[in-house]
């Protein structure tokens, strides 16, 4: 942090701190590899709002310099990119960790160094370790595995489910929850099988799958191995429906299974659909014009995080790592998806989660809750 003048007059005549300097938010996910997708345009709808942020001249006389680094989705290089954030005294707050893997890995590293972070990591156990320096502002995966297990039951009337996962924090974790809400929904899961996260080959799994006959698949793992499993089910002759997690919501899901082969598979996220509201209109505009594409499935929570910076720097009453991190827990802020404010424990009081299902080459909206 660039320190060029600490608190100016205007403090002591109108109570609001003034501050004239430069920090720096470090802003970490995977911008390389498989999931490069995710991670780039999350980072760039976060990267928009400060961008319009330091062109308007900050906040209180703020500017926010962003650090950005590739964690590359892997648990190993999240604490390397970790590390080196908590050494920097200059970053003083971090929008990182798109993977619950990674922030598994992380979360007590930032703890250690008091360093509070804005994590992406949605499986429910992060916010139930006691952390004190980390909010999560996005739904958890109880929301994001109960709208399909509804649908399942409600629309589907299935009976029975067939549970696949990579055995990883995310995919496992999350198909857990869904067999859960399914058979407390009462339906029966009839088997859960695992698969190695490098796994690109499902025939024998599939085998067995298809000697089961479920109504349903949940397969709880994430890109390529969602498009590859998608694909060699409909070759095998699976007819049971396909439901993913969010890592499904990608063109890529769609194009590298081959349309064909994904025709009603259903994707559980957390992010809207980009004509949800003017508000959320607004912001896709602006990333079209900025980037030249249509945002990605979380460049809204990007956006917004930025939006709940802003916030917590209009709030703060210093700019040491624990001013920002108590401004942060309190933080009531108005964004692009909503007033946003976290609980005692740092998870979202109201957290949104969708549910689409593949129709031809796009995602259509099936259901929120």
């Amino acid at each position: 942090m660039k320190l060029i003048a600490a608190l100016s007059l205007t403090t002591a005549l109108f109570g609001t701190p003034v501050f004239a300097e430069e920090i720096t938010v470090g802003l970490a996910g995977p911008t390389s590899g498989p999931q490069a997708f995710f991670g780039t345009t999350w980072h760039n709808g976060f990267k928009l709002y400060i961008d319009k942020l330091n062109a308007a001249g900050g906040v209180n006389g703020v500017t926010v310099k962003i650090d950005q680094q590739d964690d590359q989705a892997d648990p190993r290089q999240g604490t390397l990119v970790a590390q080196k954030f908590c050494d920097d005294d200059g970053v003083i707050l971090g929008v990182v960790n798109f993977n619950s893997g990674v922030a598994q890995s992380t979360l007590p590293i930032y703890e250690d160094c008091t360093l509070a972070t804005m994590t992406f990591g949605s499986n429910p156990a992060l916010t139930q370790q006691g952390y004190k320096f980390m909010v999560r502002p996005v739904a958890n995966d109880f929301a994001g595995a109960l709208l399909p297990a509804e649908y399942a039951l409600q629309k589907l009337s299935a009976k029975t489910a067939l549970i696949v996962n990579d055995k990883q924090v995310f995919g496992q974790g999350i198909s857990e929850i869904f067999g859960k809400n399914f058979t407390a929904g009462g339906g029966k899961v009839l088997d859960t099988l695992s698969v190695a996260p490098t796994d690109v080959d499902f025939s024998a799994v599939l085998a067995q799958i298809k000697s089961k006959n479920p109504d349903v698949i949940y397969l709880g793992a994430v890109m390529p191995q969602l498009a590859l499993f998608a694909k060699q089910m409909h070759e095998q002759g699976v007819k049971a429906t396909l439901m993913v997690p969010d890592g499904g919501y990608t063109p890529e899901f769609i194009s590298q299974a081959g349309q064909a082969n994904v025709q009603g598979a259903t994707v559980a996220v957390q992010a809207p659909p980009l004509d949800a509201t003017p508000a959320i209109a607004d912001f896709a505009t602006q990333y079209k014009a900025k980037y030249g594409q249509d945002a990605g499935p979380y460049s809204i929570y990007g956006y917004a995080q930025g939006q709940i910076l802003e916030a917590v720097l209009k709030s703060t009453k210093g700019l040491t790592r624990e001013d920002m991190n108590d401004a942060l827990h309190a933080v009531k802020a108005d964004t692009a998806i909503g007033v946003l404010e976290f609980d005692e424990k740092g998870d979202l009081k109201v957290a949104p989660s969708y549910l689409y299902k593949v129709d031809g080459d796009k995602f259509t909206l099936i259901g929120t809750k």
